[in-house]
C-alpha cells in the first residue's frame, strides 16, 4: 500500500494491523467507524489521507485494541531463507489473531495449538519467530486452519446460491467418463467382456449412469457385499420385466431368451464387491445371448480377475481392458471446479501452478472435490464475497471442517 506523507511510521503499522483484521475477522469498515463519516475512515485505512491521520486512527485502534501498542501485533523477526513471502505474510496473520481477545478467552494458546497438531511448542514458537530451518508452509497453514474465525466457515447459510449435494451434482464429462464409454462401447460392439477399474471417489458410477442414460440397450445392474448369482439374476429378471422364479436354471433361461441377438449390453457396477459366484451367469447369458457385459469396480476387481483362478473364464473374455485409472487428470479437476461453481469464486490465482495444486491438495480425486471441498468454498465466497480463494483458504477449510493436514 502507498501512504500519503502525513503518515508516520507507526501509523502505517497502524493501518496495516487494522486492515488485516478487517480482513481476517470478516469486519466491515462500517463496524468500525466510530461515528467518523465512512468515506474519511475509508481514505484513511487505504493510505489516502490528506491530513495527519491520528484523530481517526488513534480512536479506531482504541475500539479495536484498546490500550494494545502496536508493536505487540508486528512479529519483529529475521527470517530464516526458507520462507517465502506468502509465509512471511502469513506470520504476521498468526501473530495478529494470536492476540484476538476471543482466543485469549478461550484458552487457546500456542501450547493448546502444539498439542492439537502433535508438534513441540518450540517448534511454534520457532516458526513463528521465523526460525524454522525447514519449509514452514504445512505448519503455517495448519496453525492458521485451528485459529482462523469460525465466521468464515459457517455452515447452513441457506442464502447460497448454488447448492451441491450428494445425489443432486449434475453430470460433467472427464477423461474417465470417456474411458468408460469406450469400455462399454468396445463390449457391445464385439459381444464381450470388458472391465474398467479405478480408486473411489473418480465419478465412475455417474459416468455409468449417463452412459445408460444415453443408451437404452444398457442394462445396468448394482453389486454389494451381499450380491450372489441369485441377485445377479433376480436384477436382470426386474430390469427386463421378467416373472420371478424361484429356479436360478429358469431364471437363466428365460433371461438369455429374452436377450438373445438382441444387442444389449450387462453393466454390473461395483463387481469388485460381488460374492465369488456372481459373476458366473454373466459368463454364461454373454455365451448363450451373444451379448457384451462391462464390469467395473475399484482396484481390487483387477487383483481377482488377474491373481485367482476361478476367474480364468472371464479373464479369457475380456477384449477391452484399460490401466487401472488412480486420479483424474489437473484438467478434470479444473473443469469440475468451474463448471460445478459457475464463475461465481474469485480465485487467487488462475495459473497452472494453481491448479497442479489444487489436483494435489484433492488427490485428483472428484469426491473430494465435488462432495467435500466445493459446499464450504462456495459458502465462504458467499460470505466473502470480495475475497478470491486462496491456497491458504483451501487448507484452512480441509484442516477445521474435514480434519485433514495442509498441503
Amino acid at each position: 500500500m502507498k501512504f500519503t506523507k502525513f503518515y508516520s511510521d507507526e501509523q502505517k503499522q497502524q493501518v496495516d494491523t487494522i486492515n488485516n483484521h478487517l480482513e481476517i475477522d470478516a469486519i466491515d469498515i462500517t463496524d468500525i467507524a466510530c461515528g467518523f463519516e465512512f468515506s474519511h475512515v475509508k481514505k484513511v485505512l487505504c493510505g489516502e489521507s490528506p491530513v495527519n491521520p491520528a484523530k481517526i486512527l488513534d480512536v479506531i485502534w482504541a475500539h479495536m485494541f484498546g490500550q494494545e501498542p502496536v508493536e505487540n501485533f508486528l512479529p519483529k523477526v529475521d527470517f530464516q531463507s526458507c520462507y517465502n513471502e506468502e509465509d512471511k505474510a502469513l506470520v504476521s496473520q498468526i501473530v495478529a489473531r494470536m492476540n484476538n481477545p476471543e482466543l485469549k478467552d478461550n484458552g487457546v494458546t500456542l501450547s493448546s495449538i502444539a498439542d492439537s497438531l502433535s508438534i513441540s511448542k518450540s517448534s511454534i514458537s520457532q516458526l513463528l519467530n521465523g526460525k524454522y530451518r525447514a519449509t514452514p508452509t504445512k505448519h503455517l497453514h495448519n496453525i492458521w486452519g485451528l485459529i482462523e474465525p469460525a465466521n468464515t466457515l459457517t455452515l447452513g447459510n441457506k442464502e447460497e446460491r448454488i447448492h451441491i449435494r450428494y445425489g443432486e451434482v449434475p453430470f460433467i464429462e472427464t477423461s474417465l467418463s470417456k474411458i468408460i464409454k469406450i469400455s462399454c462401447d468396445q463390449a457391445q460392439d464385439r459381444r464381450r467382456f470388458s472391465v474398467f477399474s479405478g480408486q473411489a471417489g473418480l465419478g465412475k458410477t455417474r459416468a455409468i449412469e449417463q452412459y445408460c442414460k444415453q443408451n437404452d440397450k444398457a442394462i445396468l445392474i448394482y453389486g454389494s457385499e451381499e450380491t450372489s448369482s441369485k441377485q445377479i439374476l433376480e436384477q436382470l429378471c426386474i430390469a427386463l420385466g421378467l416373472p420371478k422364479t424361484h429356479s436360478k436354471s429358469a431364471a437363466m433361461d428365460k433371461i438369455i431368451y429374452a436377450l438373445r441377438d438382441s444387442g444389449r449390453l450387462i453393466i454390473l457396477d461395483e463387481a469388485d464387491k460381488c460374492k465369488p459366484n456372481a459373476l458366473d451367469p454373466l459368463r454364461t447369458i454373454s455365451d448363450r445371448a451373444y451379448i457384451g457385459v462391462t464390469l467395473i469396480g475399484n482396484n481390487q476387481l483387477i487383483d481377482k480377475l488377474q491373481t485367482q483362478e476361478r476367474y480364468e473364464l472371464i479373464r479369457s473374455r475380456v477384449c477391452f481392458w484399460p490401466k487401472p485409472v488412480g486420479q483424474l487428470q489437473v484438467e478434470d479437476i479444473q473443469t469440475l471446479f468451474m463448471e460445478l461453481t459457475k464463475g461465481q469464486v474469485k480465485l487467487e490465482s488462475t495459473d497452472d501452478k494453481w491448479w497442479n495444486w489444487l489436483h494435489k491438495r484433492t488427490e485428483g480425486n472428484a469426491r473430494e472435490l465435488v462432495e467435500n471441498l466445493l459446499p464450504h468454498v462456495l459458502k465462504l465466497t458467499h460470505q466473502k464475497k470480495e475475497k478470491a480463494l486462496s491456497r491458504l483458504s483451501v487448507n484452512g477449510i480441509f484442516s477445521t471442517v474435514l480434519n485433514k493436514p495442509a498441503v
